[in-house]
C-alpha cells in the first residue's frame, strides 16, 4: 500500500490541530458567556488543553511504534485506545464539563460547529484517491457523513433565529449520528477482520498509523461530542 502523500497528510494534521483548538476555544468561550472568573474560566480551559494534549499525544506515539498495527485480532488493537476514548467522551458530554458547553454554547454553535466534517470527508477522499483507503470510506463508497456537514450551516442559521423546532433540531442531530456510527461501522467492516464482508481494497489499516490514528480517536470524538451536546442543550432548553 502507498503512502500518503505529504500535502494529504499535512492537510490532515491542520484540520486535527485546528479542531483540538476549537475544543479548547469553546470551553473558554462558554466560560466567557457564562459569567464565570477569569480563574474559572482559565481553570476549565487548561483542563480541555491538557485533555486534548494526553489524548493525542498518547495515542500518536503508541501509534508510531505500531502497538495497535494487529488489525485480525478480535477485537483489533486499536481497539485500546478507541474504546477508552469513546468513553472519555461520553463522560465528558454528560459530567460538568459538558453542561459547561451546553448552556455556554449558543445551539447554532453547537450545531454549525459539525460543518467541520465536509474537510473530513475530503481528506477520506483524497486518501482514496492516492490507494491508501478503501472507496467504501468515501463519499463515492458508503460514507455519507458528508450530508451532516453540508446540512449543519443551514440548521444552526434556523436555529440561531428561532425557527428551527426542537423537533427538527432532535431529528437532525439523531440524522447525523447516524451517519456517523455507519461510517464507523464500515471502517471497522473494511478492516482485515472482516475480510468476507466486501472486497475493501486497500484494507483500512490507514487509521491504525500515526498521525491518522487521531481520525478516529480525535474527528469521530469530536463529531459524537458535538451530537451529544446538542442532545444536552435541548434537554435543558425544555
Amino acid at each position: 500500500m502507498p503512502s500518503p502523500s505529504t500535502p494529504v497528510t499535512s492537510a490532515f494534521v491542520l484540520l486535527v490541530l485546528s479542531m483540538a483548538g476549537l475544543f479548547i476555544a469553546s470551553t473558554w468561550r462558554a466560560g466567557r458567556r457564562l459569567g464565570e472568573t477569569p480563574r474559572q474560566t482559565a481553570g476549565w480551559t487548561l483542563l480541555s488543553a491538557g485533555i486534548i494534549a494526553l489524548v493525542m499525544g498518547l495515542t500518536g506515539i503508541f501509534a508510531a511504534r505500531g502497538a495497535f498495527a494487529d488489525m485480525r485480532s478480535a477485537p483489533p488493537d486499536i481497539f485500546k485506545a478507541l474504546l477508552p476514548t469513546v468513553a472519555l467522551t461520553f463522560v465528558l458530554a454528560f459530567s460538568r464539563f459538558g453542561e459547561r458547553l451546553a448552556r455556554g454554547l449558543s445551539l447554532g454553535a453547537l450545531i454549525g460547529f459539525q460543518v467541520f466534517r465536509i474537510p473530513v470527508e475530503w481528506v477520506l477522499w483524497a486518501l482514496h484517491r492516492e490507494g491508501t483507503l478503501p472507496i467504501e470510506m468515501t463519499f463515492e463508497g458508503l460514507n455519507f457523513d458528508i450530508l451532516t456537514g453540508l446540512s449543519a450551516p443551514i440548521v444552526a442559521w434556523l436555529a440561531a433565529r428561532g425557527r428551527a423546532s426542537p423537533a427538527m433540531m432532535t431529528l437532525w442531530n439523531t440524522a447525523g449520528l447516524a451517519l456517523l456510527v455507519t461510517i464507523v461501522t464500515v471502517a471497522n467492516l473494511s478492516s482485515p477482520l472482516f475480510e468476507g464482508v466486501f472486497r475493501a481494497e486497500p484494507r483500512s489499516t490507514l487509521i491504525t498509523t500515526a498521525p491518522f490514528i487521531w481520525l478516529p480517536i480525535v474527528l469521530v470524538q469530536a463529531a459524537l461530542l458535538g451530537h451529544l451536546l446538542v442532545y444536552r442543550r435541548l434537554r435543558l432548553a425544555r
